[in-house]
């Protein structure tokens, strides 16, 4: 079904979708995955196709430049770029035969900085847009909680093989 697909497509929106990023990859003091679930493996058919192995997501390795967390139902995708980690958090949600995802991006806002280790503010310009991108550090599983968002963009993966 829809399974692990959720995690190459955060490959394709990480910078995009969220404005924080991470000085280790979250969350801290959960051990690395050194192994993608075998049912979890597959292609899937997105924009272009995407190849999901025992240890890669689109040619990206796990332990390189991508870091792949669990706690519960929640897969955590750390992906290094530039000395931080951008964040995407995957919620699995089963019931029966019937498998589908929650997708969500932290983001803090300038109102709500101020509970959180900020270490450096980098301002962006998206074409006329400007935005700021905040980096942290020592991040608490509560304080991770709290800058979570849920996507609502409308995503549909077809699995092929």
């Amino acid at each position: 079904m829809k399974n692990f697909i959720f995690l190459s497509a955060m490959l394709l929106c990480f910078t995009s979708c969220t404005n924080v990023l991470f000085v280790d990859p979250q969350p801290e003091g959960i051990g690395e995955l050194t192994e993608i679930p075998e049912n979890l493996q597959g292609i899937y058919a997105y924009t272009d196709s995407i190849t999901v192995t025992s240890n890669t997501i689109n040619g990206e390795v796990l332990g390189e430049n991508l870091v792949l967390k669990k706690r519960g139902n929640f897969y955590y995708l750390n992906f290094l770029e530039d000395s931080v980690y951008s964040l995407t958090v995957v919620k699995v949600v089963k019931c029966l035969d019937y498998e589908d995802f929650e997708i969500f991006h932290p983001k803090i806002s300038d109102d709500n900085k101020d509970i959180f280790n900020v270490v450096e503010v980098k301002s962006k310009t998206y074409g006329t847009v400007d935005s700021r991108e905040y980096i942290v550090d020592d991040v608490s599983v509560v304080q991770l909680n709290k800058m979570l968002s849920k996507d609502e963009d409308d995503v549909n993966f077809i699995r092929i093989k």
